[in-house]
């Protein structure tokens, strides 16, 4: 756990839930106050969640609301938790996240709390992955592989229609069709869907883009899937571009392309290489192939985002491989995803999730897929 000196005050409703649950190793859909102060652990979870927190916390000091004498009027408020807490163990003083509410900022200081902020990581050390956390991952990879496999069997299963619409069991096949079935599989393997990427032809060159409307053959269908985990809250990613039918020429160049940029920039990965060479390797096969990248105007266009980012806890986490500072770690969990995007085109990604280790790397999944079905 960090050293960090002096207490530590932490709500879920501020984006701290990932930290909470890496510290407490608790989790809860409603607002939860976490204090570290030394070796002790105190949370502040509703009435309902006091069992559950007991059940599923070693070590921690678990009050409600009504533990903290609070009046009726204020036991729906996390602020008057907050205020409760801290009187209750007559802490004076406590160290906050950047996204620490000003609000209650502003009131723990009238009241003489002294609030510092936190100008790195809660835990750093959430970057380095446990073998335990490591299989966590993994399983929520695998279920993405699962997904995915469904997928690419529902497009090889569909017909074209004269009009280059897919049909599957006598239906448009819809990006939104391809979604369900996506995320059917991802309940079966015991994992949230959340958003899915099923992205075709123009809005394919939107990267987050989640796709809506048939799809249809010969254009590029970005498939990102990224389940969370019910049980551990871990989460995998996983994307593949896919296409039904013939691609064009132009289409399948720009997948080998991707393909060589992801090669490119897994062979860099290992312990002690600088996140930004890797990103480098990637840019430089596109540079080389002749795709150029414009960030500025409308549309940006080209290699438009990083090459990859750390997953654990949350599914955007330290490190970035992009330019910037910071070398790779062995135990460090990243995607690598090099991408393609322009009007007209589409967009064409490919992303595997792999472990950092002191020569090199390794997949948490193996993921085999055609290109065209």
């Amino acid at each position: 756990m960090h050293k960090l000196t002096g207490p530590l005050l932490l709500l879920s409703s501020a984006g701290d839930a990932a930290n909470i649950r890496y510290a407490a190793g608790f989790a809860a859909p409603d607002a939860v106050v976490y204090l570290r102060w030394g070796r002790r652990q105190y949370l502040v979870v509703p009435v309902l969640e006091v069992g559950r927190a007991h059940a599923e916390t070693k070590a921690v000091t678990i009050f409600s609301p009504l533990d903290l004498g609070l009046p009726r009027q204020a036991r729906r408020r996390v602020d008057a938790w907050v205020i409760g807490l801290l009187a209750r163990l007559r802490c004076r003083r406590v160290a906050v996240t950047a996204a620490f509410p000003l609000g209650l900022a502003r009131r723990l200081t009238r009241q003489g709390i002294r609030l510092r902020m936190l100008s790195s990581a809660v835990f750093p050390e959430r970057e380095i992955k446990s073998a335990t956390e490591i299989k966590k991952i993994g399983v929520a990879q695998r279920a993405a592989v699962a997904a995915l496999r469904r997928a690419v069997r529902c497009l090889r299963a569909a017909r074209i229609t004269k009009a280059g619409r897919l049909m599957l069991h006598g239906r448009v096949l819809t990006s939104e069709a391809l979604q369900l079935e996506i995320g059917m599989e991802l309940l079966r393997q015991g994992c949230q869907p959340g958003d899915i990427i099923a992205a075709c032809g123009e809005q394919a060159a939107n990267p987050h883009c989640l796709g809506t409307g048939p799809l249809r053959a010969g254009r590029p269908i970005v498939m990102d899937i990224f389940p969370r985990h019910q049980t551990t809250g871990y989460w995998g990613d996983l994307t593949r571009t896919v296409v039904k039918g013939r691609a064009s020429p132009v289409l399948r160049r720009a997948q080998r392309a991707v393909d060589a940029a992801q090669r490119a920039a897994l062979g860099r990965i290992k312990a002690g290489v600088a996140v930004a060479a890797v990103h480098r390797a990637a840019a430089a096969v596109f540079q080389q192939w002749g795709y150029a990248t414009e960030l500025h105007g409308r549309v940006p266009s080209g290699y438009i985002h990083s090459t990859g980012h750390g997953v654990g806890l949350e599914i955007h986490e330290a490190p970035m491989l992009a330019a910037g500072p910071g070398r790779l770690k062995a135990g460090q969990v990243v995607t690598v995803e090099p991408g393609l995007y322009y009007p007209g085109l589409g967009g064409v990604r490919r992303e595997d999730t792999v472990v950092v280790t002191r020569r090199g790397w390794r997949y948490l999944a193996p993921c085999r897929t055609p290109r065209e079905v």
